[in-house]
């Protein structure tokens, strides 16, 4: 890894969140916050993504979803996973954006944060923590935990529809994702598509494996789906659902409730390259809960007890009000 980033001076978005771009999160669980983000911050996640995309593969462990041992990564190669599984199966029900098999490389890096200093550093002292602070109405923010996708040209492959509640280890209706692109964002490229108001149904839904259109997750070292409830049938009856895309530039941030059911095309451009990083933070209201459906790879790591401030724990940082230093 290079020497530090450069971190900006500058550390507060562009402008004001309006009083309808809060109404419109708390309305439709999702808001696309425009032009917010500034150039510096921008470039300074591109630079460390490029960082944890191009380190050498062999650094970190590939799909391991469950130890939380590892200090150098946790990532999934979907392209790689995809052709596998099409090639035993070539009628496989798999995730993709049209019907060309998918080539070049689509990355999932999970909980980078927990190990790539400039990324943590950047998610503690950018206009992040503070937007999320405006939009859930929290006088604290904690940082719980990222990931960065790559989507090459030609990828195809799709984030089927999921709900991230189920996923995390907490509680409380003050949980915000900051999805922050770094490139052009398209419809074809990899645009964020989300189920509008859906956080609002008070549901906890079976988690997606993140390869096939509705298959669930595998219930595997010790994870189950008990009392979780079916996905809506979003990919078999889209007319049924208020489902919006986002097209989005660097500098650009959507935000979403972790609650809102989302997903995303596969990028089937032809040189259109799509980064971006997903962001999570906890609000005032939410606490640590050892949720048996999620598959956390820090899941087995974390020395907290159910309704715990996850502050309490060094894994998770205030990042909201700033701490000088």
């Amino acid at each position: 890894m290079s020497p530090s980033l450069v971190v900006p001076a500058d550390n507060r978005p562009l402008r004001s969140i309006t009083d309808d771009e809060r109404a419109q999160f708390q309305r439709d669980g999702v808001v696309l916050l425009r032009g917010i983000y500034p150039d510096g911050w921008v470039d300074h996640l591109r630079a460390a993504m490029t960082e944890v995309f191009e380190r050498d593969p062999a650094a970190g462990r590939v799909g391991g979803t469950t130890s939380g041992l590892s200090e150098t990564g946790d990532r999934t190669e979907m392209v790689s996973l995809v052709n596998r599984i099409l090639e035993h199966d070539p009628g496989a029900d798999v995730a993709l954006s049209g019907s060309s098999a998918p080539r070049g490389r689509s990355i999932v890096e999970t909980a980078a944060c927990f190990w790539h200093q400039d990324l943590r550093r950047h998610y503690l002292s950018s206009p992040l923590a503070e937007i999320v602070a405006i939009l859930t109405d929290s006088r604290e923010v904690t940082l719980y935990s990222d990931q960065l996708f790559l989507k090459e040209p030609g990828s195809a492959v799709r984030t089927p529809w999921h709900q991230d509640k189920p996923y995390f280890l907490l509680q409380g209706s003050k949980v915000a994702v900051c999805w922050v692109p770094v490139d052009t964002v398209s419809i074809e490229n990899g645009a964020m598509g989300y189920v509008v108001g859906s956080h609002l149904a008070d549901r906890t839904y079976v988690l997606s494996d993140f390869v096939s259109k509705t298959k669930a997750f595998p219930e595997v070292g010790g994870i189950t789906m008990a009392g979780l409830d079916p996905l809506p049938p979003i990919e078999s009856e889209p007319e049924a659902f208020e489902l919006r895309y986002f097209d989005a530039e660097p500098g650009d941030v959507i935000v979403h409730h972790w609650a809102t059911i989302h997903g995303s095309t596969g990028n089937v451009s032809q040189r259109a390259l799509r980064r971006a990083a997903s962001v999570r933070y906890a609000g005032d209201d939410v606490t640590f809960l050892r949720r048996a459906s999620s598959p956390e790879p820090f899941r087995n790591t974390i020395n907290l007890a159910d309704g715990d401030r996850l502050d309490r724990d060094p894994h998770f940082t205030l990042a909201w009000p700033r701490v000088p230093g």
